[in-house]
């Protein structure tokens, strides 16, 4: 099979990892990693064709993806320029875009809203990147290699979203940068550390904050201004709430309008990359054996499946991770 073309990866973790496997049928890939056991277990399994030492090997390939931790992003771009000059496009897959604006080169930031709790290599699948939004930002207005990315993007199997790298950095403080600073603080609110009994609803708010604490220290400093700016309408909208509370003043408009937006985002899903139902099963042998054969019959794929034990403002027993769009509106579909 005719190569589409030669792409480079700075650092095989996870997103680099995946993101070679997906584009090895398509393209020749090269890789670097700082750590020999990477390579090695890349190369043994054919996830890449090659591997580089240094960024002047990377010479006379078509583009190079940065896949290193977000706090070295920058430094490593701004290297890889250094090398290459304007000979390949340069891309990221940090969750920050305005760190790279201004700088030279033929860069074209890129955003996979992608990702699992795992880590590493051993950790990379073909299909982590499916049917997951991929943010490209155009720093250059280079319609060129934006599409060539548009094409790298298609062939990993994602569905590329272009935008500023401001339009992007606001949004993703708005959907994911505060909510994880939320989980942290109801975390430390909350929790005592002797606490026997915790809710499904609260599992459910407060998983992100397993999330790397290094990371989104990096991430609370590169993305400052606009996550400050969405701190400031939530902390607002909460003391609003607070303030009602405290008057006895009836919140149920309030509450109502909060449902109405949630319930709306099952039919306009443009940027959410997670396909999520709850269904209720009764507690007896053969209940989810039965919500899986319905689902199986179907053909509707699921990408987790967890039995929530305690069912405290939760609508269902079963969380149901679908593992696309349309699995999740059939799944709404079949058990409304």
């Amino acid at each position: 099979m005719k190569k589409c073309g030669k792409i480079g990866i700075v650092g095989l973790g996870l997103i680099g990892g995946s993101i070679a496997i997906a584009l090895s049928g398509s393209y020749e890939i090269v890789g670097m990693s700082r750590n020999p056991d990477t390579v090695r277990y890349a190369l043994e399994n054919g996830i890449i064709d090659r591997a580089v030492s240094s960024y002047s090997e990377f010479i006379g390939l078509d583009a190079v993806i940065v896949c290193t931790p977000l706090s070295l992003v920058k430094k490593t771009v701004e290297d890889l320029y250094a090398a290459l000059g304007d000979s390949v496009i340069i891309t990221d897959v940090g969750s920050v875009k305005g760190m790279l604006s201004g700088l030279p080169g033929r860069i074209v930031g890129g955003h996979p809203m992608a990702g699992t709790e795992q880590s590493g290599i051993r950790a990379a699948k073909e299909r982590l990147l499916e049917n997951a939004y991929y943010i490209l930002v155009d720093y250059k207005d280079n319609p060129r290699d934006l599409d060539f990315m548009k094409n790298l993007v298609l062939a990993c199997g994602a569905v590329p979203i272009i935008m500023t790298a401001d339009e992007h950095d606001k949004l993703v403080a708005k959907i994911s940068h505060l909510e994880h600073m939320a989980a942290y603080s109801l975390i430390n609110s909350a929790m005592t550390g002797d606490e026997e009994i915790v809710g499904s609803g609260f599992m459910d708010t407060t998983r992100i904050a397993s999330s790397s604490p290094e990371f989104w220290a990096t991430v609370a400093k590169l993305n400052k201004d606009n996550l400050l700016a969405e701190m400031d309408k939530y902390i607002e909208t909460l003391n609003l709430l607070k303030e009602d509370i405290e008057k006895d003043a009836d919140i149920i408009p309030t509450l109502t309008k909060a449902k109405q937006r949630r319930d709306a985002l099952g039919y306009k899903r443009r940027y959410m990359t997670s396909y999520v139902v709850y269904v209720d099963v009764p507690d007896c042998v053969g209940s989810i054996v039965g919500v899986l054969a319905k689902l199986s019959d179907n053909g509707v794929s699921i990408n987790n499946l967890t039995v929530m034990n305690s069912r405290e403002g939760v609508g269902g027993a079963l969380r149901i991770e679908l593992k696309d769009e349309r699995g999740y509106k059939k799944a709404k579909e079949i058990f409304g």
